[in-house]
């Protein structure tokens, strides 16, 4: 390799590092924006999370599952018919029973659909493939208020076994665990949109002042100019008043 190219290679290499020094000096020079933009993010947080709203939701659930006794065969079909119409739940035969029960809430069979639609109430571990059959559903119910979770979740799970029962003509499919208790969690995490907003907003002033800096066209320090010295023609001094 000839000289003059070896003095290329590590002319790029010291202009690489001087950029890289140039960055961080740049973010240095302007700690007091970058203070004023990372506040500004955690202001912009806070206001999110007030307009988006932080609420509680409350869960509960019950299982239904296949009975034993009796012929197997009752026992195999309830599994099958569990699973081939889980999506029955949203049905207005199961919702309209359930509603039944929950007159003293005031909640109607509508009610019960539009919280099947909004996914407030589920149902899990089914599969239309007769290889995958789960044998024990979970019927979950999501809610605002803690005195009607468990009572939508009973009435529902109980609805559902009822109508897929007689579906099939017996009583092979039963609620296994009622809904005894319910846990709550927040519908927002307010730490963590806070912790990724203002996070961003601090990475994203500095990561356009250091790109700014680093692939900045002018010549910013004395060491960007020293490998091509040859084609300095002077130096003209600092003078904060020009």
């Amino acid at each position: 390799m000839q000289e003059r190219d070896i003095k290329n290679i590590e002319s790029r290499d010291t202009d690489l590092i001087e950029n890289f020094v140039l960055g961080f000096r740049e973010l240095w020079k302007k700690k007091l924006l970058i203070l004023l933009v990372t506040i500004a993010g955690f202001l912009a947080a806070l206001i999110f999370i007030n307009i988006k709203g932080n609420s509680v939701k409350y869960y509960s659930s019950a299982t239904l599952f296949s009975a034993v006794y009796g012929a197997s065969q009752d026992s195999s079909e309830g599994v099958a018919v569990m699973n081939r119409y889980a999506d029955m739940i949203g049905s207005s035969r199961v919702c309209g029973r359930a509603a039944q029960t929950l007159g003293k809430y005031g909640i109607t069979t509508e009610d019960l659909q539009n919280m099947v639609l909004n996914g407030m109430i589920t149902v899990s571990g089914a599969s239309t493939n007769s290889t995958s059959y789960g044998y024990k559903l979970t019927l979950s119910v999501f809610s605002d208020t803690p005195e009607q979770v468990l009572d939508i979740a009973n009435a529902m799970s109980s609805a559902f076994a009822a109508e897929l029962n007689e579906l099939i003509g017996s009583s092979a499919i039963q609620v296994m665990d009622e809904a005894t208790a319910y846990s709550s969690f927040n519908t927002l995490n307010s730490k963590l949109y806070l912790l990724v907003i203002t996070g961003g907003a601090f990475v994203a002033v500095c990561g356009i002042i250091f790109l700014q800096a680093f692939f900045s066209p002018w010549v910013r320090s004395v060491a960007q100019c020293e490998p091509d010295e040859e084609l300095i023609l002077g130096l003209m001094p600092y003078d904060k008043n020009m």
